[in-house]
């Protein structure tokens, strides 16, 4: 990413998370076409009160006995 911004490739990033966090690469800090921002990407009150919502379904279901919905497994 960071050559494709700086030979003109991609004419501008805007990010909110990075490859190996919470390290950046240093060559995208240097950039002036390339913003950084600690993912606020969902910082709206919408996303965050569905985030909520999910949250606590899930929980619900766990105190229920059941399966949570969002289950995620490695």
């Amino acid at each position: 990413l960071v050559d494709a911004l700086k030979a003109g490739k991609i004419a501008g990033a805007g990010l909110d998370v990075f490859e190996h966090e919470p390290k950046v690469n240093p060559g995208l800090l240097e950039l002036n076409n390339a913003v950084l921002i600690p993912h606020l990407g969902s910082a709206t009150v919408e996303t965050r009160a569905a985030m909520a919502d999910i949250a606590a379904t899930n929980a619900l279901a766990i105190l229920a006995g059941a399966q949570a919905p969002n289950l995620v497994t490695s």
